[in-house]
């Protein structure tokens, strides 16, 4: 409820502002692009807390993918940011072919991508690495960002959690990324782990 109420705030105030008051050109430039900011950044979370309610009562139809396929198109989404941020991305994977949903894959694969990236506001590297094993397929994605606390780790799959709130404010994060993506991993009866050290970095698996 507060993270929906805060950019709400926002948009009515600025609004207002807007309505009530003759403003200079630049002061006005202002306020509309925190109207459309937060506008936004509102829309995307109704669109994550979909996500949510959709997943957890819809079964899904799955289909034989390419899963390299399916990951080096939503990698190649983050090239420009990457390259922005100054991340560098390396990414080993193999053409095994699985049983998923490809929409939900790529929004999986894409949303825990841009997790990293957001992480890492200095740059780094992220490495993803994924294949077949034994009966199993395995994704992991590495980070080098500062690293969680361990007492932080048990809850980072939790709706609203957020590890460093102003930092994830500041990035536009809601804390809903790492819950939408395990309800995403477990729509696949799979399962997702997460290690961290701090000063160290990240690495979210998932395995299915």
């Amino acid at each position: 409820i507060y993270e929906m109420r805060t950019p709400m705030t926002s948009i009515i105030g600025y609004a207002d502002l807007l309505r009530s008051t003759e403003l200079p050109p630049a002061s006005r430039a202002e306020a509309v692009h925190y109207i459309f900011s937060e506008g936004k950044r509102l829309e995307s979370l109704s669109n994550k807390l979909l996500d949510l309610i959709v997943l957890q009562k819809q079964d899904i139809a799955k289909k034989p993918c390419n899963m390299g396929a399916l990951i080096r198109q939503a990698g190649g989404l983050f090239e420009q940011r990457f390259q922005k941020a100054g991340i560098t991305f390396s990414c080993q994977t193999d053409d095994t072919v699985w049983l998923v949903e490809p929409d939900l894959f790529q929004t999986l694969v894409i949303n825990l991508l841009d997790n990293a990236r957001k992480a890492m506001p200095d740059g780094g590297h992220i490495t993803l690495q994924a294949g077949k094993m034994d009966r199993e397929w395995r994704m992991s994605i590495q980070d080098t960002e500062r690293g969680m606390p361990a007492e932080a780790i048990p809850r980072l799959t939790e709706a609203f959690y957020r590890v460093d709130k102003a930092r994830s404010r500041e990035k536009g994060g809601t804390g809903l990324g790492l819950a939408i993506a395990k309800e995403m991993v477990e729509s696949h009866h799979g399962t997702i782990h997460l290690e961290s050290e701090l000063n160290v970095g990240t690495t979210v698996t998932i395995i299915l």
